[in-house]
């Protein structure tokens, strides 16, 4: 009531104000006596009096990672999550949307992070229900439980399937992203570019998993640390509820729930009522990994968390506890999804860099590589599972677009090459490097990065002064955050001034001037095969996303060569004019086809032969729609000396 007539009283107090000089008068009184102590005591024990008499509590921001009574996007304080479970919720923020695409000014929907979402099966039948309502005859669709196109930004391991009983068309396309640049990665390379890496940074490399692992522990352990104390609490009256497990302490049930949340092999669960098999599978596995880290928890105590998640109260139990359990579960699930995202897309993927291609939202630095074979199946499953899914190669929260990814996936073929210009460049840049805090900067893993984004980012047809001075800004810009969300030698949190200073005059001395720059010659040098091999493997990509069963998402820009990195470096202005001009050109052509594509293709590092491309096959794509939407899929088998290349 409050809130709804806060309005309503800031108007009256306001025409009160207007109508009575008095009372404007003794307004200003307060506030002038409240200021008259200015910045002593005084002065703070009137302000600390007034701001405590509020229904709030005014609290240091870093406060919120240990205190926190509301849930939020991830550790970002002021977004906070609302409960899309309540009707009226869901009906104050869909209602526009819905009422668009009800009208046909909208025709579909992308379900940004559902995995905050309490019940996100229950959340998309709603979706639809709610639609087919307002839609009345307009709502077929693809059958009466899914009148809607919607696709959901879901992460995915290799090892995991979207459930089935979501009414939704498919995800958003990361691991299509993931499987199709697996193709461009030599898997025979791995051992290879392993032994590089760890070479060049000693000792900072470890595993993927277990860095994974550590990066969990260190978001619960800070920034989200908040919200684990409060799963810890609810574990705990849990636990007090059955005298079989009330001497379980508070600190035993944090630690085993900090521990087995650190080893999900997924982003989340999705247990309402019951778990599904695959919802069963992968709390096992968690536990059974908290189990393996031995000394760290308690067997019973893990044994404990293992019965709460899968809802299994002690035998004789009250009736009234599996209900709590199972609203304990779907918080807990709540919490495991953006721990692994700022855990895993945020931190660990800044600290792994043998092949930086791999370090994709949705993708498995571990997994170097996949086969055709492989490839092929997940083109069969998808054809028959979910054929109106997203094929995406680039997105808006790519750490590399699509282009850049492409060029470095040629590192994994020429593995001693790549080692080769690594040691030249390390060597032509000891003298730049500093020491702070008694440690190198930049890091050795930090400049291994930063060989990776020149090679993978560096325009392949020459750059002059005012072209260099707009690159160096980029890169610096970009090692900054990486170094940031790395959270080892500086942090958005605890910045670092002294090694962001190094890191970056670091890279403004390698990228100083174009001529007389040493660095920046062997740069050039060492760049054509890149550069050459990585635009074949742009078009490659393009063709197979294009020509794949699902709808092709084309991200802004891409649909030339374009050499972008993360945030905010995929956001520039995309020069679409150009892009009209090209395709201009393109349809007013000889028609000697034979003749314009060899033209093309004697450049491809400019990108006109990936946008000749795309708008080919798009044009056969829209000539046989129904090919393309419900065809069957059929591999095509290679033979001769030459098949491994296909």
């Amino acid at each position: 009531e409050r809130s709804r007539d806060t309005a309503v009283h800031k108007a009256r107090l306001a025409q009160l104000v207007r109508d009575f000089p008095p009372l404007a008068e003794a307004i200003e009184r307060v506030v002038a006596a409240v200021n008259a102590g200015g910045g002593g005591r005084a002065g703070f024990d009137a302000l600390d009096a007034l701001v405590e008499a509020q229904a709030y509590r005014l609290a240091f921001w870093r406060v919120a990672a240990d205190e926190i009574n509301y849930r939020r996007f991830f550790d970002i304080n002021d977004l906070a999550a609302l409960r899309m479970e309540r009707d009226e919720v869901f009906e104050a923020t869909h209602r526009l949307v819905l009422e668009l695409a009800a009208a046909g000014s909208i025709d579909g929907l992308r379900v940004d992070h559902p995995d905050g979402l309490l019940d996100p099966a229950a959340y998309f039948a709603r979706l639809q229900s709610r639609y087919a309502q307002l839609a009345g005859g307009r709502a077929e669709g693809d059958g009466p439980h899914r009148p809607l196109y919607v696709v959901v930004e879901k992460i995915l391991a290799a090892h995991e399937h979207l459930p089935t009983d979501w009414p939704v068309h498919g995800t958003t396309g990361y691991r299509y992203a993931a499987v199709v640049n697996g193709l461009f990665v030599d898997a025979r390379s791995a051992a290879h570019l392993d032994r590089a890496w760890r070479a060049f940074v000693r000792g900072e490399a470890e595993t993927f998993e277990e860095l994974a692992y550590r990066c969990r522990r260190l978001v619960m352990a800070s920034s989200l640390a908040g919200e684990l104390t409060v799963l810890a609490n609810a574990l705990l009256r849990l636990a007090r509820a059955d005298r079989r497990t009330r001497d379980f302490t508070a600190n035993s049930l944090r630690l085993a729930l900090a521990v087995g949340v650190a080893g999900f092999p997924v982003y989340r669960t999705y247990v309402v009522e019951r778990p599904s098999a695959q919802d069963r599978r992968f709390i096992d596995w968690a536990v059974g990994r908290a189990r393996r880290r031995g000394r760290a928890s308690d067997p019973t105590v893990l044994a404990f968390v293992h019965d709460v998640l899968l809802g299994r109260p002690p035998a004789g139990a009250d009736a009234a506890l599996l209900p709590r359990y199972r609203e304990f579960t779907r918080r807990l699930q709540q919490f495991t999804a953006p721990v692994a995202a700022k855990g895993i897309e945020d931190t660990a993927l800044y600290r792994h860099h043998r092949l930086t291609a791999l370090n994709e939202v949705g993708g498995d630095p571990e997994q170097f590589g996949i086969t055709v074979n492989a490839f092929h199946g997940a083109s069969r499953d998808r054809a028959a599972h979910w054929p109106h899914t997203l094929l995406a190669t680039s997105t808006h929260d790519n750490k590399r677009s699509e282009d850049v990814r492409a060029r470095l996936d040629v590192i994994s073929e020429l593995p001693a090459a790549w080692r080769l210009a690594v040691r030249r460049f390390a060597r032509i840049n000891r003298a730049r490097r500093r020491t702070v805090e008694g440690s190198p900067a930049p890091s050795r893993n930090d400049e291994y990065l930063l060989y990776q984004t020149l090679v993978g980012t560096f325009p392949a047809g020459g750059i002059d002064e005012a072209g260099l001075a707009a690159y160096r800004e980029r890169i610096v810009q970009y090692l900054l955050k990486a170094a940031r969300e790395a959270k080892r030698s500086t942090s958005w949190i605890n910045p670092n001034p002294a090694y962001e200073k190094a890191l970056a005059g670091f890279v403004e001395q390698l990228l100083a001037r174009v001529d007389g720059n040493l660095f920046l010659d062997e740069l050039r040098a060492a760049l054509p095969p890149f550069a050459w091999w990585g635009a074949f493997n742009s078009l490659s990509m393009t063709l197979l996303k294009l020509a794949s069963p699902g709808v092709p998402d084309i991200y802004q820009g891409e649909e030339l060569i374009e050499l972008s990195l993360v945030d905010p470096d995929n956001r520039r202005p995309v020069d679409f004019e150009a892009r009209r001009a090209l395709l201009a050109r393109f349809a007013a052509g000889t028609g000697e086809r034979q003749a314009e594509w060899r033209a093309l293709l004697a450049d491809p590092c400019d990108g006109r032969a990936k946008l000749w491309c795309m708008a080919r096959a798009l044009d056969v794509r829209r000539r046989l729609p129904q090919v393309f939407a419900d065809g069957e899929y059929l591999p095509l088998a290679v033979e001769g000396p030459r098949a491994g290349h296909v």
